[in-house]
């Protein structure tokens, strides 16, 4: 099960004393401060990160895409695999129907 949104917030502010309004605050708090905490500070937020159920939260979180982080575009996207019966199928009847 995903861990909500507000379980991220609650541990930035419990730890780290960030406004829960603030969205980049938090997210700079997890990218820049988290990790210079000693590991069992660590140990012990990713514990609590587990142990949230999204199913008993009912706040919501304002959508924020991560700062520093390029939008992926469709070119840089990998080739999708044609589905056997849109193109292999064809292929093997073309065969053996003789038509090249």
């Amino acid at each position: 099960m995903p861990t909500p949104t507000s379980a991220f917030i609650d541990i930035a502010v419990q730890y780290g004393n960030v406004d829960p309004a603030d969205p980049v605050a938090v997210q700079h708090w997890f990218s820049e401060i988290l990790p210079t905490l000693p590991p069992s500070t660590i140990e012990e937020i990713l514990e609590t990160l587990l142990e949230h159920d999204a199913t008993g939260d009912a706040r919501t979180s304002p959508p924020v895409y991560p700062r520093g982080v390029p939008l992926p575009s469709l070119s840089s996207s990998p080739p999708a695999e044609i589905p056997f019966l849109a193109g292999g199928l064809r292929r093997v009847l073309i065969t053996l129907w003789g038509r090249n």
